[in-house]
């Protein structure tokens, strides 16, 4: 039986690793990713009367989709971005603000609403100027609306329809996204042209959740994600299930009217029956 002694013998004492104490460094966290393309962006904004009472979530939405411009354009980002808004409500009152740097877009103040809705010679208008504005280059058009056109004067829906088709043809990086809370949007929208992936209709007291999720889809395609910004099945549900809430944190909706004079003057688609195909492609960035 061996002794305490030898099982002292086969024990190994190394001598202490003395272990300098360093201070820890705190690692930065990345930041929101930055645009892999160039981007021209057009909001064309109903604010007939009818808008009176959504006009602050407007206006939020809009801030919201300019803020998103702002923080993936910022240097270093090699990329550019412009910005373009477009008001109208009845045929004599379509403001066509001008193109713009993101970087030099101010927050949108307070908006007035008051007239009728002239929405085919307000798209066609917005049609003509990513057309001008943006050739060769990514560009989207958002129509947001509450309501049926009742005041337009030049374009009917068959003009705007051609418009679009022809749009496309000639230049296939250039989306344009229809966005309603009134029951005509889906008739509109088919009308127009506009598939599946390219329109919402949703609640009113789902507006601010209809502006997220075109953050969201703009977010996609300038990262880098999706070649596009056509809507995905969850933006669709998302905005288009009544009193819906986005899953994240809640954004202020009350902003402070602060007038900016830079913009002054110078239901669901029944899918039985229409099968739309994506002509979104994973991104190649």
């Amino acid at each position: 039986m061996a002794s305490e002694n030898e099982f002292s013998s086969a024990v190994l004492v190394s001598d202490p690793v003395l272990v300098e104490d360093t201070p820890s460094v705190a690692v930065a966290s990345p930041g929101p990713a930055a645009a892999v393309k160039d981007m021209h962006v057009t909001v064309v904004q109903d604010v007939s009367g009818s808008m009176q009472d959504q006009r602050r979530s407007v206006q939020t939405g809009i801030n919201e989709i300019i803020g998103e411009l702002q923080t993936r354009y910022k240097e270093p980002c090699e990329h550019k971005a412009t910005f373009c808004l477009i008001t109208f409500s009845s045929h004599d009152c379509i403001r066509v603000g001008p193109a713009v740097p993101v970087h030099d877009v101010a927050k949108l103040g307070d908006l007035t609403c008051d007239g009728m809705t002239s929405l085919w010679d307000t798209v066609a208008i917005a049609i003509a100027q990513m057309n001008e504005k943006s050739s060769g280059v990514p560009a989207t058009t958002y129509v947001f609306t509450d309501g049926d056109n009742n005041d337009s004067r030049t374009h009917t829906q068959s003009s705007v329809n051609e418009m679009i088709a022809d749009n496309k043809k000639r230049n296939p990086m250039h989306s344009i996204l229809f966005i309603g809370s009134d029951p005509s949007t889906k008739r509109n929208a088919e009308g127009m042209g506009l598939d599946r992936v390219h329109s919402i209709q949703h609640d009113s007291d789902n507006t601010p959740v209809a502006y997220e999720v075109c953050r969201r889809a703009l977010e996609r395609c300038i990262t880098g994600d999706t070649q596009s910004t056509e809507f995905n099945d969850d933006d669709i549900i998302l905005s288009e299930t009544p009193s819906a809430q986005t899953p994240s944190a809640p954004r202020c909706h009350s902003p402070p009217p602060i007038v900016d004079d830079r913009f002054q003057p110078q239901g669901t688609f029944d899918d039985s029956q229409h099968e739309f195909v994506s002509d979104d492609v994973p991104s190649k960035w």
